[in-house]
């Protein structure tokens, strides 16, 4: 069964510029782009291919209610879908908390029936991208692999300790690698590689969006998903060397990701990392 190729899967790292993505997709018209909207346990489901079924179903159940009241469920901020769900504060015990909750918002724009939409859930669509890929339009959003590091050593959900639980639950060899790591820094260093390393093998080039590209064209190439994104004109500053990062913890990631193998290479060089550190 092929679902409409209006209904776009969208994944990526964790801190990667998902959420970025899917704001300025939110300024094209007939274009709907949704943050984390799935709260449904997939590995009760069973079979990677009843996953599949339920996520058709989300997008069918959610052009419905956009539609009739618009209204949709989706992680927001005070009814706001956001532009950053973390915090730039540090909270006690020195990490930045997540300020968007799951909910039903009001949409606030106008949609044809045959609208563009975007679901954005980076760990569980990562971890089951080979059945994705064939059932819909996927994109994945990747930055560089030290900017990533760094920010998910301030943050407080579990990619901090090395960890991505609704990967996790779906991806037993996952489960294992990571369980045998006892470093926390060598635990997220595998997680990292593993993203990378689905993006390199299910997705062509141009499913791949490098935040830095984002940043660069204002917004314009986005329009690998829509063209419609070619009008964009966005004021964008890269983070990719935020203020909110402590210059030693960035120092020493950096050193840890250089000496390291894996995955992100194939798509950032080392040279990029040592600017950042430069």
């Amino acid at each position: 069964m092929v679902t409409a190729r209006r209904d776009v899967v969208l994944t990526g790292l964790p801190r990667s510029g998902t959420t970025l993505t899917c704001h300025l997709l939110n300024q094209l018209p007939n274009t709907l782009a949704l943050h984390e909207p799935l709260s449904l346990d997939f590995a009760a489901l069973g079979t990677r291919a009843a996953m599949c079924d339920a996520v058709a179903d989300f997008f069918r159940a959610t052009r419905s209610s956009a539609l009739a009241d618009g209204t949709v469920q989706t992680k927001h901020i005070e009814g706001r879908l956001p532009v950053n769900p973390i915090s730039d504060r540090y909270a006690e015990g020195g990490l930045r908390p997540t300020l968007a909750r799951i909910g039903r918002v009001a949409i606030g724009k106008a949609l044809d029936a045959d609208f563009l939409l975007v679901v954005k859930q980076p760990a569980l669509f990562t971890a089951l991208l080979e059945d994705l890929v064939p059932r819909f339009p996927c994109y994945a959003v990747m930055r560089n692999p030290l900017s990533v590091l760094v920010s998910w050593n301030t943050i407080a959900v579990p990619v901090q300790q090395g960890h991505a639980p609704a990967a996790e639950r779906l991806d037993a060899g996952l489960t294992r690698a990571l369980a045998a790591i006892d470093d926390r820094v060598a635990r997220q260093l595998h997680l990292l590689s593993w993203f990378y390393e689905k993006y390199d093998r299910l997705l062509p080039r141009a499913s791949i969006l490098r935040y830095e590209d984002t940043v660069a064209t204002r917004g314009r190439s986005l329009s690998a998903i829509s063209p419609l994104a070619a009008r964009l004109d966005e004021a964008l500053e890269s983070k990719n060397a935020n203020k909110v990062y402590d210059a030693a913890l960035l120092r020493t990631l950096g050193q840890r990701l250089l000496a390291a193998e894996g995955a992100f290479w194939k798509f950032y060089p080392r040279e990029s990392v040592e600017q950042l550190l430069g």
